[in-house]
């Protein structure tokens, strides 16, 4: 067995090679070992903001702990009062005080030993361990010698944890910046707040301050993200950052890498470790658009995360844990898929936990002249360099049109008014006589699918099954094959049942 003063050495040493708490503590624990017999030892996080305990880091503990503890305010004035005395306390079951029973997290039983640990004056979180049989008493001696290093390394990870979000936070204003200087859209504004998504956004102000995930259900175009992004700027963590991932456009095979990061050398191409989305976002809030397009794999995956927290790198063997806010959004229909068996039922239940139903664009026909004088105004002085007007006439053409392609499709008849107008008036009949292919004033998103649908099977017969090559389905469709992929996976679509007809 090690003496005191040389373990202290030792630990501080180990602080000094690592920045990531978890790897601090897995060689803190193995040198805490050499001198005191630990079957567990477990590091958490004191989150003043939000006035909770989270589990950062853990060696020998059992699976399925608590992995956060949150503290109203007596609860938290009680910890705060405890942990400015400093002194470690060895409790025989966690269940052995008031205060040992915030502390601990559920699921640990025996003798705790537990003590603050404080950074600047201020508790930044807490070191628990469990001492073998025996060595309780012992444990609280040695214990006082172990907190300021275990306080460092727990300092160390927060500072690095912070720069990283500052870091994301910017990158993220800055291509939200770059994005509305190049498209000007209906994302600079939520136009209609007061009028046809006065309820939307009454339910938006009810959920915004809650970390409670939230599912966005809506046309295509109808501006899911514009809530999204109004979700997060109405939460505790709008100074974090927000990042958006199109579920539907991943290849399924680089979804876990997209999601979770990978490691260096965990595959062919990994040239660098990498963060995935999860980590990215820690401290903010990650929109799943079209999260209805997961493939089962990524379905189960998705779900540990949201059940305990915790994942791992491609290639990796950490457990990892970032704090991330949850919105998804699709336009499909959720409930059928659930039934039919094409999206897990626990999973479901876990991302609507707070659903908003946002109508389409003819279903609020009250906020067209709004929004239609918004984008001519946007359209004109982008293209033209001055704003452009519409009279009652183009307001009640733009009010008597089905618009199924909703607000996107709004702003893409406005902006081919203007062109069309040469940039001195806007030719909104002409606009909307231009009907893009799919026939917008006749067909419905169910219609659509049934056309894709049978277009892309037409397409697999004549390929006998194949989608790429010069031969392949995707080549005769004219789309990228994980595009067609991903419509095949929308549309239940079995390609292998065309292979050698």
């Amino acid at each position: 067995m090690k003496e005191a003063s040389q373990l202290v050495g030792d630990l501080w040493r180990e602080v000094a090679r690592h920045e990531h708490i978890g790897d601090s503590v897995a060689g803190l624990t193995a040198l805490v070992r050499s001198t005191l017999a630990l079957k567990w030892l477990i590091v958490r996080r004191w989150d003043a903001e939000r006035a909770r305990l989270e589990t950062v880091a853990e060696v020998g503990a059992c699976e399925g702990l608590e992995a956060r503890t949150i503290l109203p305010s007596p609860r938290r004035d009680s910890l705060l009062s405890w942990a400015g005395k400093g002194a470690a306390e060895l409790w025989h079951e966690r269940e052995a005080t008031s205060i040992s029973r915030l502390c601990v997290p559920e699921g640990i039983t025996g003798a705790v030993v537990g003590g603050p640990l404080r950074a600047g004056g201020e508790l930044v979180g807490l070191l628990l361990a469990g001492p073998a049989v025996g060595e309780a008493e012992r444990a609280r001696e040695v214990f006082d010698a172990l907190r300021e290093p275990f306080a460092v390394a727990l300092t160390n990870d927060l500072r690095l944890h912070e720069l990283a979000r500052l870091r994301e936070a910017a990158e993220q204003d800055r291509n939200a910046l770059l994005s509305r200087l190049a498209r000007q859209d209906v994302s600079d504004a939520i136009v209609g707040a007061e009028r046809g998504l006065r309820e939307v956004m009454g339910r938006v102000a009810q959920v915004a301050p809650t970390d409670a995930p939230v599912l966005i259900l809506g046309e295509t175009g109808s501006g899911k993200e514009v809530v999204a992004r109004a979700l997060h700027a109405q939460s505790h963590r709008h100074a974090g950052p927000f990042l958006r991932i199109n579920c539907g456009a991943i290849p399924s095979e680089l979804i876990d890498s997209e999601l979770f990061g990978h490691e260096k050398g965990s595959f062919t191409g990994a040239i660098a470790q990498r963060l995935g989305w999860f980590e990215r976002s820690d401290g903010g809030t990650l929109f799943l658009d079209e999260v209805a397009e997961l493939p089962a794999a990524a379905q189960v995956r998705l779900l540990r995360v949201l059940q305990d927290g915790s994942f791992e790198r491609v290639g990796g063997q950490e457990s990892r844990r970032a704090d991330v806010r949850i919105i998804a959004a699709t336009h499909r229909d959720m409930a059928s898929m659930v039934r039919d068996g094409r999206f897990r039922q626990d999973l479901w239940y876990r991302i609507s936990v707070f659903p908003i139903l946002l109508p389409a664009l003819r279903d609020r026909r009250q906020d067209i002249p709004a929004l239609a004088r918004y984008f001519a105004e946007r359209a004109g002085e982008r293209l033209f360099g001055r704003a452009l007007s519409l009279d009652a006439a183009d307001i009640a053409t733009l009010q008597a049109y089905a618009w199924p392609g909703n607000v996107r499709e709004l702003a893409a008849v406005i902006e081919r008014a203007a062109i069309l107008g040469n940039g001195q008036t806007l030719l909104v009949g002409p606009a909307l006589g231009v009907a893009p292919v799919l026939s917008p004033r006749s067909r419905v998103p169910e219609e659509a699918d049934a056309e894709d649908k049978a277009d892309i099977e037409a397409a697999l017969k004549k390929a006998l099954g194949r989608i790429e090559g010069p031969f392949g389905a995707a080549k005769m469709l004219g789309v990228n094959p994980h595009t067609l992929r991903s419509r095949m996976r929308r549309l239940g679509i079995d390609w292998s049942r065309y292979r050698g007809n």
